[in-house]
């Protein structure tokens, strides 16, 4: 994980930005060009914003944890996919989404490779316990 992310400081630069812009969608928390969700994207250090209002950094922290953008982003969405399934396309996106921010792959949000949404699904289950009380899921 380390150095993959980028600081708080830049991440709420990057997210006040957003906020602002006329592209962001406030239901959801994506951008309407690049249908990414921004507490996500705009804390990726190589991530710039298709608008080029910011751009990509090498300003990037060593963490020894996710940071809590992403904790919060598995554990909503856990719910949705507890089952085994995804419950439509845009939970299956945000899941594939989440998982190639946390493992830095380049999985497709289009993907219905049975493999690989199995790999993605059992990281997602082990994000979540480890984030939660495994009780409470």
């Amino acid at each position: 994980m380390s150095k993959f992310f980028v600081s708080d400081e830049v991440y709420n630069d990057r997210m006040s930005i957003c906020k602002e812009c006329v592209y962001y969608f406030k239901p959801t928390g994506s951008c309407k060009v690049c249908m990414c969700f921004m507490k996500i994207k705009s804390r990726i250090a190589v991530m710039g914003c298709p608008q080029k209002y910011w751009q990509p950094t090498k300003e990037v922290v060593a963490q020894d944890d996710l940071p809590n953008e992403l904790i919060e982003a598995i554990l909503e969405i856990f719910p949705l996919i507890k089952n085994g399934r995804a419950k439509n396309q845009e939970v299956k996106k945000r899941m594939i989404e989440i998982y190639n921010s946390v493992h830095k792959t380049q999985y497709g949000t289009g993907t219905n490779c049975g493999s690989c949404l199995a790999t993605i699904y059992k990281s997602m289950v082990n994000l979540a316990i480890k984030y939660s009380d495994y009780e409470e899921l």
